[in-house]
């Protein structure tokens, strides 16, 4: 089953943040051609935002896994430039594809 999970990284250093805006930089890559290149077979980055003059950034992703995610940046080699954590999101909310569904899903606890 696929779960949304939020993405954090920062850099490894201020090089490897040098080194990635560089190739951005010099990139053409349309935001469609972005979306096609981060899907990957059990994992697909839906969002990424970040500032040029900040150490994080975040991503949203859909992934069976967090090990899914890791795999997919060492593919495209930012697993050498970035630190990661992903963490699942219980709750989404886009008021780009809204719903009538309960804006937030509390999942039940076990009671003593």
């Amino acid at each position: 089953m696929l779960s949304s999970l939020a993405y954090a990284g920062n850099f490894h250093s201020e090089k490897t943040k040098e080194a990635l805006w560089s190739g951005i930089a010099e990139s053409t890559t349309t935001q469609k051609e972005w979306a096609v290149s981060w899907t990957f077979d059990k994992c697909q980055c839906l969002a990424t935002w970040f500032g040029q003059d900040d150490d994080f950034f975040f991503c949203h992703w859909i992934a069976e896994t967090e090990e899914d995610i890791h795999n997919a940046l060492g593919e495209n080699g930012l697993d050498q430039l970035v630190f990661t954590a992903c963490y699942e999101a219980q709750n989404y909310i886009d008021i780009a594809c809204l719903s009538d569904e309960r804006a937030f899903q509390v999942r039940q606890t076990e009671q003593a």
